[in-house]
């Protein structure tokens, strides 16, 4: 039992933040709008916080929560209330983590999802540690099951800390770096916002006409690419700040975070999958990083969560084996066929073509982008020559390539379906695509290998797939397998 309480008043300035960011780019352009005027502006801006003041007071006002027969009760709303009662059977995670606003004050956030759901169910904004603990206490799914949890204490078997070094190798490698560079893009779409239309015109005539050069355009791209870099490598360091890894004979426990401190329970029933992937930038150095698939668990919509942020090529077996031995040692038996690399190289030749042709027709100096075709192709190549599959005792190991080379380790028992995909030129080749999925989010998590020889395929589709895990075989023939004891 958990008596009806209101969190803590920071929750109405927490509320406010979050409609700010859930709609900044509005009350920027409505910023920019009235910014001709600087009393209309100065009123428009004080008449937004207000009203977003008293929102947040009344939303704190009207929200309560508590748990009742084994069940989170949370009520709230201004206008329409809205009642969320979720049965602890249902829960399937809490997360406690605590962002720049609750730490000042020395309070959490609290967020609740569900089975079935890959985000929050439920979210109590500010409350304190102590009152966070009660509740996820009171919220285990039944007596006996706390009982065990008193019998049995959660024991730390190993402690695993990331280095400021590594810290900043993560951040130097990151892989973020083209969600940086669709940002820049997308603030410089907005310059009509900023800008007049005469403005921008006076800047094309007066000033591009005066210094345009070859150069320049390197210049400018060189420029927006390091500002890309820049915004990833802050990005991954405030993200994994303070990254550590715990060990316990029941659940993986993973703490990080340098303005909102967040900690990841995960329990080993509940992974899916591990992925070592190693970036482009990575990969060279020797470095990967290790990615895990979990059901119901996450740091993210798809239930994938950084098992370790960077670690040496080399001590990934030993990592592995330390932290969740049933994922160790991959083995590899097969590889596409050799007439499969043409299509591999066609499949690159052809994206790279849709960015050349309108490239070439429409941008100034757009014929360097020709120069694309070559990466296209190299890229193109290493994928095929990545691209394995094999299988030990109980785990099946796809390695495949987009631009990092991923290396997927899934347990049999885990796989939710196994299917495989031909088109008419496959079939004409006698080649297939093999593709498993686990749970992990809402839609699943799948791994697959391209052009893979139709009869090795079948072999695999046979092998892995016991009656009770759905099959699907797309113009392609199965066989039975006769796979090399491992």
């Amino acid at each position: 039992m958990f008596s009806a309480e209101r969190q803590h008043p920071v929750a109405a300035v927490s509320k406010v933040l979050d409609i700010i960011k859930g709609n900044f780019i509005s009350l920027l352009l409505l910023l920019f709008v009235t910014s001709g005027e600087s009393m209309v502006s100065l009123f428009g801006i004080l008449s937004v916080l207000g009203v977003l003041l008293v929102s947040g007071v009344l939303s704190w006002l009207r929200f309560t929560y508590s748990v009742v027969d084994g069940e989170l009760r949370i009520e709230q709303g201004v206008l329409v209330r809205k009642n969320i009662y979720l049965s602890k059977e249902r829960i399937q995670v809490i997360d406690i983590k605590a962002g720049i606003l609750q730490r000042m004050f020395g309070l959490v956030e609290v967020e609740v999802k569900t089975a079935g759901s890959s985000s929050k169910a439920a979210k109590i904004s500010a409350i304190s540690l102590e009152k966070a603990e009660q509740l996820k206490a009171s919220l285990r799914t039944s007596h006996k099951e706390e009982t065990l949890d008193r019998e049995q204490e959660e024991t730390e078997l190993k402690r695993i800390e990331l280095s400021a070094r590594d810290l900043v190798v993560t951040s130097f490698t990151s892989g973020s770096f083209g969600i940086a560079l669709s940002i820049i893009g997308t603030l410089f779409s907005q310059l009509d916002q900023v800008l007049s239309e005469e403005e921008m015109l006076y800047y094309l005539e007066r000033i591009i006409p005066a210094s345009l050069s070859t150069n320049m355009v390197l210049y400018s791209i060189v420029l927006v690419v390091l500002l890309s870099w820049l915004l990833s490598f802050l990005g991954t360091l405030i993200k994994y700040f303070g990254f550590t890894l715990r060990v316990s004979n029941k659940d993986l426990i993973i703490r990080q975070g340098l303005f909102e401190q967040r900690q990841l329970t995960i329990p080993f029933n509940r992974i899916q999958a591990i992925q070592i992937k190693e970036g482009l930038l990575r990969q060279p150095l020797g470095y990967a990083s290790i990615i895990l698939e979990s059901a119901g668990y996450g740091e993210k919509e798809g239930n994938s969560t950084t098992l370790y942020p960077l670690i040496r090529k080399s001590k990934v077996q030993e990592f592995l084996q330390e932290v969740v031995p049933e994922f160790a040692n991959p083995v590899f038996q097969s590889k596409p066929p050799r007439r499969a690399l043409r299509r591999y190289l066609f499949r690159m030749i052809l994206v790279s073509m849709i960015v050349i042709i309108p490239a070439w027709f429409y941008l100034p100096y757009g014929e360097y982008a020709i120069s694309l075709l070559l990466p296209a192709i190299l890229l193109g190549y290493a994928q095929y020559r990545d691209a394995a599959i094999g299988t030990s005792k109980d785990a099946l190991t796809i390695r495949s390539r987009d631009f990092a080379r991923t290396t997927a380790i899934i347990q049999i028992k885990r796989i939710q379906r196994v299917s495989l995909k031909q088109n008419p030129i496959q079939k004409h080749r006698d080649l297939v695509n093999f593709i498993v999925t686990v749970a992990s989010g809402s839609q699943g998590r799948s791994f697959d290998i391209r052009e893979l020889e139709e009869a090795t395929a079948g072999r695999y589709f046979n092998w892995v797939s016991p009656d009770d895990i759905p099959q699907v075989a797309t113009d392609a023939e199965t066989h039975e397998p006769e796979f090399p004891e491992t």
